[in-house]
């Protein structure tokens, strides 16, 4: 996935959540736009520990773009349509 296209998908308004596929088979929800940061090679994710209810990040998660295969909108992603 370029950059650019995941830049396009976290400004879009309203926002739609959806979920992002790793390579190595790891997934992660993006929930919160503001958490992620695109860069020119990789991406990084703040991930939010599920037991705290902040807006922070607690532990980057960084993803070279080229293991990106996919996303799916969140919605279809937990209902398997």
């Amino acid at each position: 996935m370029t950059p650019e296209a995941l830049r396009e998908m976290l400004r879009r308004q309203p926002f739609g959540p959806f979920r992002l596929f790793v390579s190595d088979g790891r997934s992660f929800d993006i929930t919160k736009p503001h958490l992620v940061f695109p860069g020119a090679s990789m991406v990084m994710i703040g991930i939010v520990r599920p037991e705290v209810s902040t807006e922070f990040w607690d532990e980057p998660a960084f993803i070279a773009n080229r293991h990106i295969t996919g996303t799916l909108p969140l919605v279809e992603a937990m209902t398997g349509s």
